[in-house]
């Protein structure tokens, strides 16, 4: 097995039991037995739990690794106009698709989320700066927006306020699963995005 897949099953079986035992309850040990490593020969690909928490994220979220390539990402969700200018609507709303492919792995991110408050967790500041960081590249896009939101401080309201929708949707999905990831978020496009103020913009 070389190098790169290694790390990859490494990123895998940890994800999987990080998402169901948080990252306090999973040692190295545990990580090493699942993929059939001692633990020196883990410790030549992931030196420490830190290490090992910085590789999951690397792996399942490196799409916002850059600002190129965050912006690319997000320019490829969000249906361009013939103009250039994109739908913020529909942008949030393949986010969300995407993370109903993936349920385990928005457990693992909720979870570390909730852990990473904590300054001397290994991924504080990932979680710190992801944020802000998103919002920052998001604002700089030339989206279709209704006259209000063309504010930068509505538009900035309208980001932070839908993102808190979808963290919130992605919680509920996941703790009391009769309404799908999706159809919550439809109840929170209905609301911020509705007509008529969002015709023509979509």
């Amino acid at each position: 097995m070389s190098v790169e897949d290694r790390r990859r099953q490494i990123a895998v079986k940890g994800a999987e039991l990080v998402a169901r035992y948080g990252s306090y309850g999973v040692s190295m040990q545990t990580v090493a037995d699942a993929v059939g490593l001692t633990l020196p020969g883990l410790n030549h690909h992931v030196k420490s739990r830190a290490d090992l928490l910085a590789l999951i994220v690397e792996t399942y979220y490196d799409d916002f690794s850059d600002e190129p390539t965050m912006l690319a990402h997000l320019r490829g969700l969000a249906d361009p106009d013939d103009d250039g200018t994109l739908s913020l609507p529909t942008c949030l709303r393949r986010i969300v698709e995407n993370n109903t492919q993936r349920p385990e792995l928005v457990s693992l991110f909720m979870r570390l989320a909730v852990e990473a408050h904590d300054p001397a967790h290994p991924a504080h500041d990932y979680y710190a700066v992801r944020h802000a960081r998103l919002l920052s590249l998001m604002a700089s896009l030339p989206w279709r927006l209704p006259e209000r939101f063309r504010d930068e401080h509505a538009f900035a309201d309208l980001l932070r306020t839908a993102f808190c929708a979808m963290d919130g949707t992605e919680i509920q999905a996941l703790t009391d699963p009769a309404e799908s990831m999706a159809d919550l978020w439809a109840r929170v496009e209905r609301t911020l995005f509705g007509a008529p103020e969002w015709d023509g913009c979509r």
